[in-house]
C-alpha cells in the first residue's frame, strides 16, 4: 500500500515539476518495484537534480539486464551534458541499431556530433531527426542552423532559422537572433535588422512575465530547464540582443536608430559598461565629440583599470586631429599597464600620425622584439620604414610578417615596397601571389593598377595600358586613372589617346592639376599652343606656388611671341624657387633677343651659371657658358665677369 503511494506521489509532483519532493518520493518508493520506463523516468529526474553519478548506476543496471532504446537514449542524454560525448554516441548508435524510428535518438546523436565537432555526422543526424517528428523541427533547424553557421554554410544555416521561426507558436526569440547573424554573413543587413527585431519584440514580452518567459521555451523547445535558464541568461547577457542590434543598425547606415537601441538598453541595464562605451561609440560615429569624451573620461573614471574605455578615448581624440591629448591618453595607458602590446602599438601609431617618426618607430622596432611572432608588428614596422623611404627594410619587414601569415595584403604592401625599389618582376610576382590567395583581388581596380605601375616601371607600355584600362573598367569614375594610362599612353606616343584620357579625367574633376598639366604639355607638343596656354593658365591658378606651372607659361608665352608676359611668368618662376636654372636661362634669352637688355641677360647668365654648375670648378662652369648657344661672345664674356664679381671662387650655391 505504501509503495503505491509513494508511486502515486512520486509521478504526481514529478509532473508538476517538483523536483525535490518528486526525489523523496522515488526514495520511498524504491526502484525494486520500478518498470523499465518509470526507471528511466527516476533517473532523469536524478540527473535534473544534480545527482548524475546516480542517475548512470540506474540506467547501467537497467542495461546490464536488458538492451532498451530508450535507456540508451536518457544515458546518452546524460553523457552528453557531462562532456562525454564519445559515450553518448555509443549509446545512441545501439538505440539507433534497436530501433531508428524516434526522432530524439537521431537529435541526441547529432547534439553529440556537434559538440566533437564533427559537422557533417550532424549534418545528418539532424536530416533524419526532421523526417520523423513534426512537434519538434523548429527547434532541430535551430541546431541545424547552427551546424551550417559552423561550417560556413550561411545560406543554408540562413534557410534552417527561417525555417525554425516560420511558425509563430512555435519560435523563440534566439532563432530570429541566429537567422540575423546569418544574414548579416550574407551581406543582407536591412533583412538581417527586421528578423532581429522579431527576435526583440518577443523577448521584450517574455521579460515582462514573471519567469522571463521561461516555461513558454519549455514548451515550444522541449529544451531541459538548465538548457532553457542558459537561453535565458544568453539573451540578458546581450542586453536583449540590444548590444548587437546597435552594431548592426550602424553598419547599415542607421548611426541614430542604433543610438536609440542602446539608450533603451541602458534603461533597463544602466551600468552596464559594454552599454556605455558602445553608446560613446554612436556618439562619436554622429560627430558629437564632445559627449563622446565626457563619457569616455567619466567610464575610464570610474573603470580605471579597464581599458577599452582609454583605447576609445584616444580613438577619439585622434579622429578630431587632437594627437597631443591622444598620446598623452595612451601614454597613462601604458604606465598602468606596461605590458600590454596592443596599448604599445596603438602608441606607436600615434606618434607616427603626429609625425614623431622616431619615437613611433623606436617602439615599432621593440614590439617586433618582444613579439616577433606576431606579423602586425612587422607590418607596422614596414609601415613606419615605408614613410622614411626605407624600402629596403619594409621588405624584410613584410618578408617576415608573410613567413608568420600568408596574407594578400601583406603580399600587395611587400610588392609596393619592392617597386619602389626598381624590383618590378618580383613585385609582380606579389601580386600574383596575393591573388591566388584571394581571387577577389582581380575585380578590384587596384590590382590592376598596380599592376599598371609595374608595367610602366618597365616600359611595357601596351601592357601597361591594358592594366589600367582594366582597372577604368572596374572604376570608370577614378580620374587619376585616366591621368596614369594617359602618362603612359604619352611615353608611348600615343599623344592622340592621352589627350582623349586627359579629357576624360577633367570631365570627372575639372580641377585636377596634373590632368590639367599633362594636358597643356600635350598641346604644347602638338603644336596646339592656345590650348596649351589655357591649361597652363589653370594650371598656374590652381597651383600658384609651384614654379613649374609659372615656368611652362612662361614657355607657352614664348612660343606665342608673348615675351612680356614670358618674362614675368619666367620672373614669378625664380621668386618661388630662386634655385632653380633653366628659369633665368630663359629669362636671359628673352632679355638678350628681344628686349635688347644685354646688362640683365648677363646677369641671368651669370646666375645660370651658378646653380647649373653646382660643384664644379670655375673652369668646368665657364666652360657650360662657352658651349651655350644663342649668346655672343661679349655677353659670355659679361656673363663671366658678372660671375667672378659676384661669386669670385666661392663654391656655395645661395
Amino acid at each position: 500500500m505504501f509503495r503505491r503511494w509513494s508511486r502515486k506521489m512520486a509521478k504526481k509532483l514529478h509532473r508538476q515539476e517538483r523536483l525535490k519532493q518528486a526525489l523523496v518520493w522515488y526514495g520511498r518508493w524504491g526502484t525494486a518495484s520500478m518498470t523499465e520506463d518509470e526507471l528511466i523516468d527516476y533517473a532523469g529526474l536524478l540527473h535534473d537534480t544534480g545527482h548524475s553519478d546516480q542517475a548512470l548506476t540506474v540506467l547501467n543496471e537497467l542495461l546490464g539486464n536488458r538492451d532498451n532504446p530508450h535507456a540508451y537514449e536518457r544515458r546518452a542524454h546524460i553523457y552528453n551534458e557531462l562532456g562525454q560525448e564519445e559515450l553518448a554516441i555509443a549509446d545512441l548508435d545501439a538505440a539507433i541499431l534497436i530501433d531508428p524510428s524516434p526522432y530524439l535518438y537521431w537529435y541526441t546523436r547529432a547534439i553529440s556530433h556537434h559538440d566533437l565537432g564533427q559537422y557533417d555526422e550532424a549534418v545528418r543526424d539532424f536530416e533524419e531527426a526532421l523526417m520523423r517528428r513534426e512537434d519538434s523541427k523548429a527547434s532541430t533547424f535551430y541546431e541545424l542552423g547552427n551546424v551550417y553557421m559552423k561550417l560556413g554554410q550561411f545560406e543554408d544555416a540562413e534557410r534552417s532559422y527561417r525555417m525554425a521561426s516560420i511558425d509563430p507558436n512555435r519560435t523563440v526569440p534566439h532563432y530570429h537572433y541566429r537567422q540575423s547573424q546569418a544574414l548579416e554573413k550574407l551581406g543582407r543587413g536591412e533583412e538581417a535588422i527586421i528578423a532581429l527585431h522579431a527576435g526583440i519584440r518577443l523577448l521584450d514580452e517574455w521579460s515582462k512575465l514573471s519567469d522571463q518567459g521561461a516555461s513558454i521555451m519549455k514548451s515550444r523547445t522541449n529544451y531541459s530547464h538548465a538548457a532553457v535558464a542558459s537561453f535565458i541568461q544568453g539573451a540578458q547577457d546581450e542586453f536583449g540582443f540590444r548590444l548587437y542590434d546597435s552594431k548592426l543598425l550602424e553598419e547599415n547606415g542607421h548611426p541614430d536608430r542604433a543610438l536609440a537601441s542602446i539608450e533603451y538598453a541602458l534603461s533597463r541595464y544602466p551600468n552596464a559598461v559594454e552599454l556605455l562605451l558602445r553608446k560613446a561609440v554612436l556618439l562619436r560615429t554622429l560627430s558629437r565629440f564632445a559627449e563622446t569624451e565626457e563619457l569616455l573620461i567619466k567610464l575610464r573614471g570610474d573603470h580605471p583599470l579597464w581599458l577599452p574605455a582609454t583605447m576609445e578615448l584616444s580613438t577619439t581624440y585622434r579622429m578630431q586631429g587632437k594627437l597631443s591629448e591622444a598620446i598623452h591618453t595612451l601614454q597613462e595607458a601604458r604606465e598602468r599597464a606596461p605590458d600590454n602590446r596592443v596599448v604599445q602599438y596603438w602608441l606607436a601609431d600615434a606618434y607616427r600620425e603626429a609625425d614623431r617618426a622616431e619615437e613611433a618607430r623606436v617602439l615599432s622596432r621593440e614590439l617586433t622584439e618582444l613579439e616577433p611572432e606576431d606579423p602586425i608588428n612587422w607590418k607596422q614596422r614596414a609601415e613606419l620604414a615605408i614613410d622614411a623611404d626605407l624600402y629596403a627594410e619594409a621588405d624584410d619587414a613584410y618578408t617576415k610578417a608573410l613567413s608568420l601569415e600568408q596574407s594578400a595584403d601583406y603580399y600587395m604592401r611587400r610588392s609596393f615596397a619592392r617597386y619602389m625599389l626598381d624590383r618590378y618582376e618580383e613585385a609582380m610576382m606579389d601580386i600574383q601571389s596575393a591573388i591566388a590567395l584571394e581571387e577577389r583581388l582581380l575585380q578590384e581596380s587596384r590590382t590592376s593598377y598596380a599592376l599598371g605601375e609595374l608595367y610602366v616601371g618597365m616600359e611595357n607600355w601596351e601592357l601597361a595600358d591594358a592594366a589600367y584600362t582594366r582597372a577604368l573598367a572596374l572604376e570608370p569614375d577614378n580620374p587619376q586613372i585616366y591621368d596614369r594610362r594617359a602618362r603612359s599612353r604619352f611615353s608611348a606616343g600615343q599623344l592622340a589617346a592621352a589627350l582623349e584620357d586627359c579629357n576624360r579625367g577633367l570631365q570627372l574633376d575639372l580641377n585636377n592639376a596634373r590632368l590639367t598639366w599633362l594636358r597643356g604639355f600635350i598641346h604644347f607638343r602638338l603644336d596646339e599652343y592656345d590650348a596649351a596656354l589655357a591649361d597652363s593658365r589653370v594650371y598656374a591658378q590652381l597651383l600658384p606656388e609651384d614654379p613649374q606651372g609659372h615656368y611652362n607659361l612662361g614657355v607657352v608665352y614664348n612660343q606665342l611671341d608673348r615675351h612680356d608676359e614670358a618674362i614675368a611668368s619666367f620672373t614669378k618662376a625664380i621668386e618661388i624657387s630662386p634655385f632653380e636654372p633653366q628659369a633665368y636661362l630663359e629669362r636671359a634669352s628673352l632679355w638678350y633677343h628681344h628686349s635688347f637688355d644685354r646688362g640683365r641677360a648677363a646677369h641671368d647668365l651669370a646666375q645660370w651659371l651658378l646653380y647649373a654648375g653646382g660643384e664644379r670648378e670655375e673652369s668646368d662652369r665657364f666652360a657650360l657658358l662657352n658651349d651655350l648657344r644663342g649668346f655672343d661672345d661679349e655677353m659670355r664674356e659679361r656673363a663671366k665677369a658678372y660671375f667672378l664679381d659676384s661669386y669670385g671662387n666661392s663654391r656655395y650655391l645661395s
